[in-house]
């Protein structure tokens, strides 16, 4: 018996959810649009990996493209590809996701797929090799964009050998060593129906979703296990992160600059002031470091600021590229936008226009449904519960300058700053010029 539930008067009646009896949940938000946007997420990422498994979770993502008895790989995308749609997926470091973008007429063909691929995957040793060229390739091309290499670089210095600091696509070695051995046993593992969502928002009604999805809804998928504890399917609360200041040496123009504290998980109360001083700090062209940094300064051609928030940590960056000379230059300006901030209210000008911006920015989401397709799952994975729209800009709207400050005062704390450079090795002229730097 599955169990259906309509929410309450605060969240809108298009939005439905239901737990079928094998633990699977079925997200729906009906709109009236003619596009259709379907995802199947699976609450399983980076940060489940064991030692030996870095990159598992993105390899899985590749391969359930690759067939089952019914469909060559050609053949799914030619159905997909036949009806004008996209089909596509993504692996983060704690969910994976299948997403499919079509038409409304086209419910059915997109449910038969993703139900197809994740019941069905051959996991062909064929395809699986061929794959595996593709993924070094990817790795390969993460080596040749420094922006990308500097994070995955931080988190793994913040994080150590815990699963949020490893990179999402593995290292060569892991993936030149993975088998197709590893791979079902971590498929069996993590894709069952209890740790599975499926998210739909389009024209068409939950109550006939819910007929679609007969064979992901059967009591039992053949080969997965029942549900088990977060500790037995890998789960490790996440470590203090570590402080520190380091310098990987790769022969660039420029030195790329992370900059990053401790910041708010999802639930985090303090999210919403978070977010809006997000905004504020590197948030677009407008915000406080872009323009002092580089209108005013000219030192760097990108420089934002942004918010990596998980279940249980999270992490608040500035990034920066400029020219080896000009790094100490740069992070004072940081330093001293930081302490700004954390000083000074916002003006009410300040604070109407953060705030119509990340609600503009909302609202504009609202208006896509694969963008709310994304949001209701990410609020079930997080928060278990959905945040509409609506409630979203009420809570943007109640934060107060006094919030904005309390929050930066919280996170950008003085004794918790984490740097790294990732460029030319530097001269020791510059090394003493970075060693008076102090935690402002």
């Amino acid at each position: 018996m599955a169990n259906t539930r309509r929410h309450s008067l605060k969240k809108p009646d298009s939005f439905k959810k239901t737990v079928f009896s094998n633990r699977l949940t079925l997200l729906s938000e009906r709109q009236k649009m003619k596009s259709l946007a379907i995802g199947i997420w699976l609450k399983v990422g980076t940060r489940y990996e064991g030692a030996k498994e870095a990159g598992v979770s993105h390899f899985l993502e590749h391969m359930l493209f690759k067939g089952t008895p019914t469909r060559g790989a050609l053949e799914i995308a030619r159905e997909v590809d036949r009806v004008g749609g996209e089909f596509n997926a993504f692996t983060a470091r704690e969910y994976t996701c299948f997403h499919i973008y079509l038409l409304n007429r086209d419910l059915d063909l997109a449910l038969d797929i993703l139900s197809d691929i994740l019941l069905n995957s051959t996991f062909d040793a064929a395809e699986l090799e061929r794959e595996r060229k593709v993924i070094l390739q990817e790795i390969s091309m993460v080596d040749e964009s420094p922006e990308e290499l500097a994070y995955d670089s931080f988190f793994e210095q913040l994080y150590g050998r815990h699963g949020l600091g490893k990179p999402i696509l593995g290292s060569e070695s892991s993936i030149r060593r993975m088998s197709r051995g590893d791979l079902l046993k971590f498929f069996r593992k993590h894709y069952s129906p209890e740790r599975t969502i499926v998210s739909v928002v389009g024209d068409v009604s939950h109550e006939r979703i819910k007929k679609k999805l007969k064979a992901l809804t059967r009591s039992k998928w053949i080969g997965r296990p029942k549900l088990r504890s977060k500790m037995e399917i890998g789960f490790q609360p996440a470590p203090a992160l570590k402080i520190g200041r380091w310098w990987r040496v790769r022969p660039l123009e420029q030195v790329h600059i992370v900059w990053g504290v401790p910041g708010p998980t999802h639930s985090s109360k303090d999210r919403y002031a978070a977010h809006l001083l997000n905004v504020h700090l590197g948030g677009g062209m407008s915000s406080v470091l872009f323009q002092e940094i580089r209108e005013k300064n000219g030192l760097a051609y990108t420089v934002y600021s942004s918010i990596s928030p998980f279940v249980d940590s999270g992490v608040f960056t500035i990034y920066a590229a400029t020219s080896m000379h000009q790094v100490p230059l740069c992070l004072k300006l940081i330093e001293e936008t930081i302490v700004k901030v954390k000083k000074d209210l916002l003006t009410q000008e300040e604070m109407k226009s953060v705030k119509d911006s990340l609600k503009g920015t909302v609202l504009l989401s609202s208006d896509s449904t694969e963008s709310r397709m994304f949001s209701i799952a990410r609020n079930e994975i997080f928060l278990d519960q959905h945040v509409g729209v609506e409630e979203i800009c009420e809570q943007l709207d109640r934060v107060t300058p006094q919030d904005i400050r309390r929050v930066a005062r919280k996170i950008l704390r003085q004794d918790r700053r984490s740097i790294l450079f990732l460029g030319p090795k530097p001269r020791p002229q510059m090394i003493s010029r970075l060693k008076p730097l102090k935690f402002l």
